[in-house]
């Protein structure tokens, strides 16, 4: 596994120590979390993976995974959200994209798709919010449903670069704002 720092830091004074209420296994949040990201990254899904620093309750987490781009990963541990911070650069907050995306998005909270990517409401919110011309992608989550969350975010923002982007009308801004050579169709 390739690291994006040279050497993984810790995930903070006293985070892995600190159990947490209801983990049977006495894990901490943040620990559950950097485990199922690490497990990503174990299995070549990331191309990397590296805890960041904890400021105050946020442990920040980088991945190195579509378009060879680092995405941040934040868990605020204060609001229980977990967020890819900037998923997508460059969308207007009242653009066509901007809908169509917070559309996408929401249809994993519906019936709109199989139970087996829907996110179960009594462990997790997905959402959707576009600030500054950024996408961010986040779960808000519930009763210490850390890892299933986790992987739900993972997953939803899968399917955001390889169905919504892939399936729409997107190629134009896949190739300005993510480098995709529209010579050889690869970052």
């Amino acid at each position: 596994m390739r690291n994006l720092q040279a050497a993984q830091r810790p995930l903070g004074a006293g985070a892995a120590r600190r159990p947490a209420r209801g983990h049977p296994n006495g894990e901490s949040p943040a620990t559950i979390i950097a485990n199922a990201l690490r497990g990503y990254a174990e299995r070549g899904i990331f191309a990397a993976f590296a805890a960041g620093p904890v400021r105050g309750s946020r442990q920040i987490f980088n991945v190195r995974w579509h378009y060879r781009r680092q995405y941040r990963v934040i868990f605020d541990a204060a609001n229980g959200r977990l967020a890819f911070s900037e998923l997508l650069p460059a969308i207007p907050a009242k653009s066509a994209m901007a809908a169509e995306l917070r559309e996408f998005v929401h249809r994993f909270s519906t019936d709109a798709v199989p139970d087996h990517r829907r996110v179960d409401p009594d462990k997790g919110r997905v959402t959707l919010s576009v600030r500054d011309g950024t996408a961010a992608l986040a779960i808000v989550i519930r009763a210490n449903h850390h890892d299933y969350c986790t992987r739900r975010l993972v997953h939803i923002a899968h399917e955001v670069f390889m169905v919504f982007l892939w399936d729409g009308p997107y190629y134009d801004y896949r190739c300005e704002h993510l480098g995709l050579n529209p010579d050889t169709g690869l970052p």
